[in-house]
Protein backbone atom coordinates (compact mmCIF):
# COMPACT_ATOMS: atom_id res chain seq x y z
CA UNK A 1 0.00 0.00 0.00
CA UNK A 2 1.20 3.42 -1.00
CA UNK A 3 1.65 6.07 1.66
CA UNK A 4 -0.78 8.36 -0.17
CA UNK A 5 -3.59 5.73 -0.31
CA UNK A 6 -4.09 6.17 3.55
CA UNK A 7 -5.96 8.19 5.68
CA UNK A 8 -6.13 10.30 8.39
CA UNK A 9 -9.07 8.39 9.45
CA UNK A 10 -7.69 4.91 8.83
CA UNK A 11 -4.83 5.69 11.68
CA UNK A 12 -7.84 6.74 14.02
CA UNK A 13 -8.98 2.91 13.71
CA UNK A 14 -5.77 1.58 13.45
CA UNK A 15 -3.85 3.17 16.19
CA UNK A 16 -2.31 1.85 19.22
CA UNK A 17 -0.17 3.96 21.16
CA UNK A 18 3.64 2.52 21.46
CA UNK A 19 7.07 4.20 22.01
CA UNK A 20 10.17 4.24 19.93
CA UNK A 21 12.68 6.36 21.88
CA UNK A 22 11.48 8.43 24.85
CA UNK A 23 12.80 11.42 27.10
CA UNK A 24 15.30 9.43 30.06
CA UNK A 25 16.27 10.10 33.55
CA UNK A 26 19.74 11.00 34.48
CA UNK A 27 20.71 7.27 35.03
CA UNK A 28 19.22 6.62 31.13
CA UNK A 29 16.41 4.76 31.79
CA UNK A 30 13.13 6.11 29.96
CA UNK A 31 10.23 8.23 32.28
CA UNK A 32 8.48 6.35 34.53
CA UNK A 33 4.43 7.12 34.47
CA UNK A 34 3.80 9.52 37.39
CA UNK A 35 1.19 7.73 39.91
CA UNK A 36 -2.23 7.97 38.52
CA UNK A 37 -0.55 10.01 35.09
CA UNK A 38 -1.62 6.63 32.98
CA UNK A 39 -5.22 6.94 31.77
CA UNK A 40 -7.66 7.14 29.11
CA UNK A 41 -11.12 8.16 28.19
CA UNK A 42 -13.75 7.33 30.92
CA UNK A 43 -11.17 8.36 33.74
CA UNK A 44 -11.52 11.93 33.14
CA UNK A 45 -12.49 14.21 36.13
CA UNK A 46 -14.70 15.62 34.22
CA UNK A 47 -16.73 15.57 30.29
CA UNK A 48 -18.03 18.48 29.04
CA UNK A 49 -20.97 18.23 26.22
CA UNK A 50 -21.35 20.47 23.68
CA UNK A 51 -23.96 21.17 20.83
CA UNK A 52 -21.66 19.52 18.38
CA UNK A 53 -18.32 18.64 17.59
CA UNK A 54 -15.76 21.45 19.08
CA UNK A 55 -13.33 22.47 16.42
CA UNK A 56 -11.10 25.04 18.03
CA UNK A 57 -10.51 26.35 21.54
CA UNK A 58 -8.60 29.20 23.59
CA UNK A 59 -8.38 30.42 27.45
CA UNK A 60 -8.20 34.09 28.16
CA UNK A 61 -5.04 35.58 30.11
CA UNK A 62 -6.40 35.38 33.85
CA UNK A 63 -7.82 31.45 32.91
CA UNK A 64 -11.18 32.33 34.02
CA UNK A 65 -13.09 31.75 30.81
CA UNK A 66 -12.24 29.55 27.78
CA UNK A 67 -13.90 29.86 24.21
CA UNK A 68 -14.83 26.55 22.30
CA UNK A 69 -15.60 26.64 18.68
CA UNK A 70 -18.62 24.65 17.70
CA UNK A 71 -19.19 24.84 13.56
CA UNK A 72 -20.49 28.83 12.98
CA UNK A 73 -20.96 29.47 17.14
CA UNK A 74 -18.18 30.22 20.02
CA UNK A 75 -19.02 28.76 23.35
CA UNK A 76 -17.65 31.11 26.29
CA UNK A 77 -17.51 28.76 29.27
CA UNK A 78 -16.47 30.04 33.02
CA UNK A 79 -13.70 27.62 34.28
CA UNK A 80 -14.32 28.37 37.79
CA UNK A 81 -18.10 26.11 37.26
CA UNK A 82 -16.96 24.79 33.58
CA UNK A 83 -20.81 26.07 32.87
CA UNK A 84 -21.84 27.99 29.72
CA UNK A 85 -21.57 32.25 30.23
CA UNK A 86 -23.22 32.52 26.50
CA UNK A 87 -22.98 31.71 22.92
CA UNK A 88 -21.96 33.95 20.69
CA UNK A 89 -23.87 33.39 17.21
CA UNK A 90 -23.22 35.60 14.12
CA UNK A 91 -20.67 33.63 11.91
CA UNK A 92 -21.98 32.32 8.57
CA UNK A 93 -19.55 29.95 8.13
CA UNK A 94 -17.08 27.56 10.43
CA UNK A 95 -15.04 29.81 12.78
CA UNK A 96 -11.26 28.86 12.05
CA UNK A 97 -9.44 31.01 14.71
CA UNK A 98 -9.61 32.89 17.69
CA UNK A 99 -8.18 34.32 20.52
CA UNK A 100 -8.89 36.30 24.09
CA UNK A 101 -6.88 39.74 23.82
CA UNK A 102 -4.74 39.52 27.15
CA UNK A 103 -5.28 41.24 30.52
CA UNK A 104 -8.90 41.09 29.53
CA UNK A 105 -10.65 38.23 29.61
CA UNK A 106 -14.19 40.19 28.11
CA UNK A 107 -12.94 40.97 24.84
CA UNK A 108 -12.20 38.14 21.98
CA UNK A 109 -11.65 37.67 18.26
CA UNK A 110 -12.98 35.43 15.77
CA UNK A 111 -12.24 34.84 12.17
CA UNK A 112 -14.13 33.16 9.51
CA UNK A 113 -13.30 32.26 5.39
CA UNK A 114 -9.42 32.38 6.28
CA UNK A 115 -9.17 30.10 3.21
CA UNK A 116 -11.59 31.82 1.37
CA UNK A 117 -12.11 31.17 -1.97
CA UNK A 118 -10.36 33.90 -3.74
CA UNK A 119 -11.71 32.80 -7.57
CA UNK A 120 -15.53 32.64 -6.16
CA UNK A 121 -15.33 35.23 -3.46
CA UNK A 122 -19.30 34.53 -2.41
CA UNK A 123 -18.09 36.08 0.85
CA UNK A 124 -14.96 37.91 2.17
CA UNK A 125 -13.26 36.47 5.24
CA UNK A 126 -14.03 38.14 8.74
CA UNK A 127 -13.18 39.30 11.84
CA UNK A 128 -15.34 39.80 14.20
CA UNK A 129 -14.54 41.77 17.49
CA UNK A 130 -16.89 40.60 20.44
CA UNK A 131 -17.73 42.03 23.78
CA UNK A 132 -18.88 39.52 26.03
CA UNK A 133 -20.18 41.57 28.33
CA UNK A 134 -22.40 43.31 26.44
CA UNK A 135 -23.36 40.66 24.18
CA UNK A 136 -24.87 38.49 27.95
CA UNK A 137 -27.63 41.97 28.04
CA UNK A 138 -28.48 41.32 24.63
CA UNK A 139 -31.54 39.33 24.02
CA UNK A 140 -31.24 36.11 23.51
CA UNK A 141 -33.16 33.66 20.53
CA UNK A 142 -33.27 30.28 22.26
CA UNK A 143 -34.11 26.86 20.51
CA UNK A 144 -37.31 27.06 22.15
CA UNK A 145 -38.05 30.11 20.95
CA UNK A 146 -37.17 29.15 17.29
CA UNK A 147 -39.16 25.87 17.45
CA UNK A 148 -42.34 28.00 18.28
CA UNK A 149 -41.74 30.69 15.80
CA UNK A 150 -40.91 28.49 13.25
CA UNK A 151 -43.75 26.46 13.82
CA UNK A 152 -46.21 29.55 13.74
CA UNK A 153 -44.67 30.22 10.52
CA UNK A 154 -45.34 26.98 9.03
CA UNK A 155 -49.13 27.17 10.36
CA UNK A 156 -49.56 30.32 8.45
CA UNK A 157 -47.50 28.57 5.05
CA UNK A 158 -50.16 26.10 5.53
CA UNK A 159 -53.23 27.71 5.75
CA UNK A 160 -52.51 29.46 3.12
CA UNK A 161 -51.04 27.26 0.42
CA UNK A 162 -55.02 25.67 1.51
CA UNK A 163 -56.69 28.72 0.58
CA UNK A 164 -54.99 27.62 -2.81
CA UNK A 165 -56.03 24.74 -3.29
CA UNK A 166 -52.64 22.72 -2.26
CA UNK A 167 -51.94 21.11 0.70
CA UNK A 168 -48.58 20.73 2.50
CA UNK A 169 -48.36 17.69 3.93
CA UNK A 170 -46.64 16.30 7.14
CA UNK A 171 -43.27 15.72 5.97
CA UNK A 172 -43.23 18.85 4.24
CA UNK A 173 -44.19 20.81 7.41
CA UNK A 174 -41.29 19.33 8.80
CA UNK A 175 -38.94 20.10 6.39
CA UNK A 176 -40.69 23.43 6.41
CA UNK A 177 -40.07 24.14 10.03
CA UNK A 178 -36.58 23.42 10.53
CA UNK A 179 -35.54 25.48 7.65
CA UNK A 180 -37.18 28.46 8.83
CA UNK A 181 -35.55 27.59 12.28
CA UNK A 182 -32.40 27.73 10.52
CA UNK A 183 -32.69 30.97 8.20
CA UNK A 184 -34.58 32.76 11.01
CA UNK A 185 -31.45 32.02 13.53
CA UNK A 186 -28.69 32.63 10.77
CA UNK A 187 -30.56 36.02 9.88
CA UNK A 188 -30.97 37.02 13.62
CA UNK A 189 -27.25 36.28 14.73
CA UNK A 190 -25.93 38.36 11.34
CA UNK A 191 -28.37 41.03 12.71
CA UNK A 192 -26.95 40.92 16.47
CA UNK A 193 -23.54 41.44 15.31
CA UNK A 194 -24.43 44.45 13.15
CA UNK A 195 -22.56 46.87 15.78
CA UNK A 196 -19.48 44.64 16.40
CA UNK A 197 -16.73 45.34 14.33
CA UNK A 198 -15.67 43.51 11.96
CA UNK A 199 -12.79 43.65 9.75
CA UNK A 200 -11.98 41.95 6.26
CA UNK A 201 -9.32 39.75 6.68
CA UNK A 202 -7.50 36.48 8.32
CA UNK A 203 -6.40 35.71 12.12
CA UNK A 204 -3.45 33.68 11.75
CA UNK A 205 -3.88 30.38 12.40
CA UNK A 206 -2.43 26.85 13.61
CA UNK A 207 1.27 26.82 14.62
CA UNK A 208 0.67 28.57 17.87
CA UNK A 209 0.41 31.83 17.34
CA UNK A 210 0.66 35.19 18.85
CA UNK A 211 -2.55 37.54 17.58
CA UNK A 212 -2.14 39.94 19.98
CA UNK A 213 1.10 41.80 21.69
CA UNK A 214 1.41 40.58 25.34
CA UNK A 215 0.05 43.68 26.72
CA UNK A 216 -3.39 43.23 24.22
CA UNK A 217 -2.69 46.49 22.62
CA UNK A 218 -2.22 45.76 19.14
CA UNK A 219 -3.06 42.62 16.96
CA UNK A 220 -2.11 41.53 14.22
CA UNK A 221 -3.77 39.68 10.83
CA UNK A 222 -3.90 39.19 7.32
CA UNK A 223 -5.99 41.93 5.31
CA UNK A 224 -8.63 40.47 2.67
CA UNK A 225 -8.39 37.21 0.64
CA UNK A 226 -5.22 35.23 0.42
CA UNK A 227 -3.75 35.12 -2.98
CA UNK A 228 -2.78 31.84 -4.58
CA UNK A 229 -0.04 30.87 -3.08
CA UNK A 230 2.83 30.20 -4.80
CA UNK A 231 1.78 33.21 -7.41
CA UNK A 232 2.44 36.85 -7.08
CA UNK A 233 0.60 38.64 -4.53
CA UNK A 234 0.14 40.66 -1.79
CA UNK A 235 0.27 39.31 1.45
CA UNK A 236 0.85 41.94 3.82
CA UNK A 237 0.42 42.14 7.24
CA UNK A 238 -1.46 44.77 9.08
CA UNK A 239 -0.85 45.46 13.05
CA UNK A 240 -4.33 47.46 14.57
CA UNK A 241 -4.60 49.15 17.38
CA UNK A 242 -6.91 46.92 19.97
CA UNK A 243 -8.17 50.45 21.23
CA UNK A 244 -10.31 50.59 17.63
CA UNK A 245 -9.32 48.22 15.55
CA UNK A 246 -7.75 50.40 13.37
CA UNK A 247 -4.77 49.94 11.14
CA UNK A 248 -1.47 51.57 12.89
CA UNK A 249 1.21 49.35 10.77
CA UNK A 250 1.24 47.62 7.06
CA UNK A 251 3.90 45.37 6.84
CA UNK A 252 4.68 44.64 2.84
CA UNK A 253 7.18 42.44 1.18
CA UNK A 254 6.30 38.82 1.37
CA UNK A 255 5.32 36.98 -1.76
CA UNK A 256 4.03 33.94 0.28
CA UNK A 257 1.45 32.97 3.02
CA UNK A 258 2.92 33.72 6.20
CA UNK A 259 2.71 30.42 8.47
CA UNK A 260 3.52 32.07 11.73
CA UNK A 261 3.67 36.06 12.91
CA UNK A 262 4.27 37.18 16.71
CA UNK A 263 6.16 39.39 18.78
CA UNK A 264 9.28 39.20 21.15
CA UNK A 265 8.25 40.07 25.02
CA UNK A 266 9.30 43.23 25.09
CA UNK A 267 6.91 44.68 22.34
CA UNK A 268 9.94 46.22 19.83
CA UNK A 269 10.47 43.48 18.23
CA UNK A 270 7.27 41.45 15.67
CA UNK A 271 8.43 38.63 13.52
CA UNK A 272 6.75 37.06 10.53
CA UNK A 273 7.69 33.21 9.54
CA UNK A 274 6.58 32.64 5.59
CA UNK A 275 6.44 30.15 2.93
CA UNK A 276 8.27 32.41 0.74
CA UNK A 277 11.61 31.10 2.39
CA UNK A 278 12.19 34.12 4.37
CA UNK A 279 12.07 34.72 7.99
CA UNK A 280 11.63 38.67 8.43
CA UNK A 281 12.22 40.45 11.83
CA UNK A 282 10.47 44.30 11.81
CA UNK A 283 10.55 47.27 14.34
CA UNK A 284 7.34 46.83 15.98
CA UNK A 285 6.84 50.73 16.52
CA UNK A 286 7.86 52.07 13.52
CA UNK A 287 7.18 49.18 11.04
CA UNK A 288 10.89 48.97 9.11
CA UNK A 289 12.27 45.62 8.26
CA UNK A 290 15.31 44.89 10.77
CA UNK A 291 16.49 41.48 9.95
CA UNK A 292 15.54 39.33 6.75
CA UNK A 293 16.56 35.77 7.09
CA UNK A 294 16.52 33.59 3.84
CA UNK A 295 16.12 29.76 3.77
CA UNK A 296 16.16 26.67 1.37
CA UNK A 297 12.85 26.33 2.13
CA UNK A 298 9.30 27.04 3.27
CA UNK A 299 9.07 28.33 6.70
CA UNK A 300 6.47 27.07 9.39
CA UNK A 301 7.01 28.31 12.93
CA UNK A 302 8.69 30.70 15.12
CA UNK A 303 9.22 31.94 18.67
CA UNK A 304 11.22 34.94 20.49
CA UNK A 305 13.10 33.73 23.77
CA UNK A 306 11.91 35.24 26.83
CA UNK A 307 14.60 38.05 26.55
CA UNK A 308 13.62 39.21 23.58
CA UNK A 309 17.40 38.45 22.43
CA UNK A 310 16.87 35.30 19.76
CA UNK A 311 14.76 34.04 17.65
CA UNK A 312 13.78 30.57 16.63
CA UNK A 313 12.22 29.06 13.37
CA UNK A 314 11.81 25.92 12.03
CA UNK A 315 11.34 25.14 8.02
CA UNK A 316 10.00 22.31 5.65
CA UNK A 317 12.77 20.23 6.10
CA UNK A 318 13.03 19.96 9.17
CA UNK A 319 16.18 22.45 10.12
CA UNK A 320 15.90 24.58 13.47
CA UNK A 321 17.74 27.87 13.06
CA UNK A 322 18.34 29.92 16.40
CA UNK A 323 19.08 33.22 15.15
CA UNK A 324 20.75 36.23 17.25
CA UNK A 325 19.34 38.99 17.00
CA UNK A 326 21.34 42.08 18.83
CA UNK A 327 24.64 40.79 17.40
CA UNK A 328 27.25 40.90 13.82
CA UNK A 329 26.79 36.63 13.14
CA UNK A 330 22.85 36.58 13.73
CA UNK A 331 22.68 33.00 12.67
CA UNK A 332 23.67 31.18 16.00
CA UNK A 333 22.89 27.45 15.40
CA UNK A 334 21.59 25.41 12.75
CA UNK A 335 20.67 22.13 13.69
CA UNK A 336 19.13 19.30 12.34
CA UNK A 337 18.04 16.01 14.24
CA UNK A 338 18.83 12.66 12.60
CA UNK A 339 16.14 10.56 10.61
CA UNK A 340 12.90 11.38 8.50
CA UNK A 341 13.21 15.33 7.24
CA UNK A 342 9.96 17.15 8.55
CA UNK A 343 8.81 19.82 9.34
CA UNK A 344 8.02 21.00 12.73
CA UNK A 345 5.12 23.05 13.69
CA UNK A 346 5.27 23.69 17.42
CA UNK A 347 8.01 25.71 19.16
CA UNK A 348 8.32 27.03 22.87
CA UNK A 349 11.02 28.37 24.82
CA UNK A 350 11.57 27.32 28.55
CA UNK A 351 11.16 30.34 30.89
CA UNK A 352 15.18 30.14 31.43
CA UNK A 353 15.70 31.08 27.84
CA UNK A 354 17.94 28.50 27.51
CA UNK A 355 15.96 25.52 26.24
CA UNK A 356 13.66 25.53 23.78
CA UNK A 357 11.19 22.99 22.78
CA UNK A 358 10.32 21.48 19.27
CA UNK A 359 7.32 19.35 18.26
CA UNK A 360 7.60 17.67 14.67
CA UNK A 361 5.24 16.41 12.59
CA UNK A 362 6.04 12.92 12.21
CA UNK A 363 6.39 10.04 15.02
CA UNK A 364 5.50 12.59 16.86
CA UNK A 365 8.85 13.71 17.18
CA UNK A 366 9.48 16.11 20.61
CA UNK A 367 13.00 17.97 20.75
CA UNK A 368 14.38 19.30 23.35
CA UNK A 369 17.36 21.66 22.63
CA UNK A 370 20.11 23.27 24.93
CA UNK A 371 20.53 26.64 22.83
CA UNK A 372 23.64 27.78 25.62
CA UNK A 373 25.06 24.03 24.83
CA UNK A 374 23.88 23.53 21.26
CA UNK A 375 23.10 20.16 21.90
CA UNK A 376 19.94 18.04 21.87
CA UNK A 377 18.83 17.38 25.86
CA UNK A 378 16.05 14.87 25.22
CA UNK A 379 14.02 13.35 22.30
CA UNK A 380 11.01 11.61 21.84
CA UNK A 381 9.13 9.22 18.87
CA UNK A 382 5.81 7.44 18.27
CA UNK A 383 6.24 3.93 16.58
CA UNK A 384 3.26 2.32 14.31
CA UNK A 385 4.76 -1.10 15.69
CA UNK A 386 1.65 -2.03 17.07
CA UNK A 387 -1.05 -0.26 15.25
CA UNK A 388 -3.58 -2.64 13.80
CA UNK A 389 -3.24 -2.10 9.90
CA UNK A 390 -5.35 -4.11 7.42
CA UNK A 391 -3.19 -5.25 4.38
CA UNK A 392 0.42 -5.50 3.48
CA UNK A 393 1.08 -1.71 4.88
CA UNK A 394 4.16 -0.35 6.19
CA UNK A 395 3.88 -0.15 10.24
CA UNK A 396 6.35 3.11 9.22
CA UNK A 397 3.16 5.01 7.52
CA UNK A 398 0.96 5.90 11.02
CA UNK A 399 4.14 8.06 11.74
CA UNK A 400 3.25 10.40 9.17
CA UNK A 401 0.20 11.53 10.46
CA UNK A 402 1.45 11.82 14.07
CA UNK A 403 2.22 16.19 14.67
CA UNK A 404 3.19 17.53 17.66
CA UNK A 405 0.62 20.17 17.02
CA UNK A 406 1.07 21.88 20.28
CA UNK A 407 3.91 22.14 22.80
CA UNK A 408 4.31 24.53 26.02
CA UNK A 409 6.57 24.89 29.23
CA UNK A 410 4.20 25.06 32.28
CA UNK A 411 4.70 25.06 36.37
CA UNK A 412 7.44 27.54 36.43
CA UNK A 413 9.23 25.31 33.01
CA UNK A 414 9.35 22.07 35.13
CA UNK A 415 6.92 20.83 33.21
CA UNK A 416 6.42 20.29 29.42
CA UNK A 417 2.86 19.43 27.90
CA UNK A 418 2.18 18.26 24.05
CA UNK A 419 -0.91 17.59 22.57
CA UNK A 420 -0.51 14.82 19.72
CA UNK A 421 -2.81 14.80 16.41
CA UNK A 422 -3.73 11.78 14.73
CA UNK A 423 -3.07 10.18 18.69
CA UNK A 424 -5.13 12.58 19.60
CA UNK A 425 -4.31 12.63 23.61
CA UNK A 426 -2.26 15.02 25.66
CA UNK A 427 1.24 14.53 27.38
CA UNK A 428 2.81 15.89 30.10
CA UNK A 429 6.24 15.41 30.95
CA UNK A 430 8.31 16.25 34.22
CA UNK A 431 11.43 17.42 33.89
CA UNK A 432 12.50 17.84 37.57
CA UNK A 433 10.94 14.61 38.70
CA UNK A 434 12.05 12.77 35.95
CA UNK A 435 8.13 11.25 35.07
CA UNK A 436 5.39 11.61 32.69
CA UNK A 437 1.42 11.57 32.63
CA UNK A 438 -0.17 10.58 29.49
CA UNK A 439 -4.13 11.24 29.34
CA UNK A 440 -4.95 8.91 25.81
CA UNK A 441 -7.80 9.10 23.52
CA UNK A 442 -10.47 6.19 23.81
CA UNK A 443 -9.14 2.90 22.73
CA UNK A 444 -5.40 3.79 21.65
CA UNK A 445 -4.36 1.30 24.38
CA UNK A 446 -5.26 -1.62 26.39
CA UNK A 447 -7.53 -1.48 29.25
CA UNK A 448 -10.85 -1.84 31.12
CA UNK A 449 -11.64 1.22 29.22
CA UNK A 450 -10.92 0.43 26.05
CA UNK A 451 -13.24 -1.50 24.71
CA UNK A 452 -15.53 0.94 24.85
CA UNK A 453 -13.72 2.45 21.73
CA UNK A 454 -13.47 -0.39 19.60
CA UNK A 455 -15.55 -2.36 17.04
CA UNK A 456 -16.24 -6.34 17.00
CA UNK A 457 -13.02 -5.90 14.70
CA UNK A 458 -11.00 -4.55 16.95
CA UNK A 459 -10.83 -1.27 15.35
CA UNK A 460 -11.12 2.54 17.19
CA UNK A 461 -14.22 4.08 17.13
CA UNK A 462 -12.80 7.64 18.79
CA UNK A 463 -11.43 10.32 16.63
CA UNK A 464 -8.79 12.67 17.42
CA UNK A 465 -9.47 16.27 18.67
CA UNK A 466 -8.57 19.60 17.85
CA UNK A 467 -6.35 20.67 20.93
CA UNK A 468 -5.83 21.57 24.42
CA UNK A 469 -5.79 24.04 26.74
CA UNK A 470 -3.84 24.25 29.66
CA UNK A 471 -4.66 26.46 33.08
CA UNK A 472 -2.73 26.90 36.73
CA UNK A 473 -4.51 27.18 39.19
CA UNK A 474 -4.89 25.88 43.15
CA UNK A 475 -2.07 23.55 42.98
CA UNK A 476 -2.70 21.96 40.29
CA UNK A 477 -2.60 21.89 36.26
CA UNK A 478 -6.08 21.42 34.65
CA UNK A 479 -5.78 19.72 31.61
CA UNK A 480 -8.68 19.99 28.64
CA UNK A 481 -8.50 17.89 25.73
CA UNK A 482 -10.96 19.37 23.41
CA UNK A 483 -12.11 15.96 21.69
CA UNK A 484 -14.29 15.21 19.05
CA UNK A 485 -17.54 14.56 21.21
CA UNK A 486 -16.42 16.97 23.99
CA UNK A 487 -13.92 18.61 26.40
CA UNK A 488 -12.20 15.82 29.02
CA UNK A 489 -10.75 17.48 32.08
CA UNK A 490 -7.94 15.64 33.38
CA UNK A 491 -5.29 17.16 36.57
CA UNK A 492 -1.89 17.21 37.05
CA UNK A 493 -0.01 18.47 40.83
CA UNK A 494 1.87 21.36 40.28
CA UNK A 495 5.68 21.13 41.61
CA UNK A 496 5.76 22.06 45.58
CA UNK A 497 7.81 25.35 45.34
CA UNK A 498 9.66 24.52 48.69
CA UNK A 499 11.43 22.11 46.70
CA UNK A 500 12.89 24.84 44.14
CA UNK A 501 11.80 25.26 40.77
CA UNK A 502 13.66 23.62 37.77
CA UNK A 503 13.91 27.19 36.14
CA UNK A 504 16.61 28.63 38.31
CA UNK A 505 18.57 25.28 38.99
CA UNK A 506 18.43 23.89 35.37
CA UNK A 507 22.09 24.52 32.91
Amino acid sequence: MKPYHYTIDQLYRDWRYAVEKDFVTADGTPFPYALGGHLQWGNEDRKLSLSGKPRDACLSGDGKRAAIVVDTRIQVIDTETWETIIILKGHTRSVDGLAFRPNDSNILVSSEGTDADLISRDAEPTIIVWDIDRAKKAPCLEESDLHVISKAATAVAASKLEELGLELKVPGQAELEAALASEIDRVMAKQGISDNTRICGRLHIGHQPEIFNPSGTQMVYSPGYAPESDEAGSWDVVVCSTDDFKPVLTLKDHTDDIKWAGWSPDETLLATVSFDKSIRIWDAVQGHQIHYFETDHDNWAGAFSPDSQHFVATDGHGIIRVYALHTEETLYWEFQAEGPKMWRPSVAWHPNGKLVAIGGKRDAEILLLDIAKKEVVQRRLLSGRDSKIDGEAHPMIPGRFLGVNEIKFVDGGNKLVVWVSGDGSIEVFDLSKEVKWRFARGGTEDGPEAEKWRDENGKVTSEAGSGMLVLEREGKLTLASVDFDGVRLWSVPLTDRRLGALSKGMA
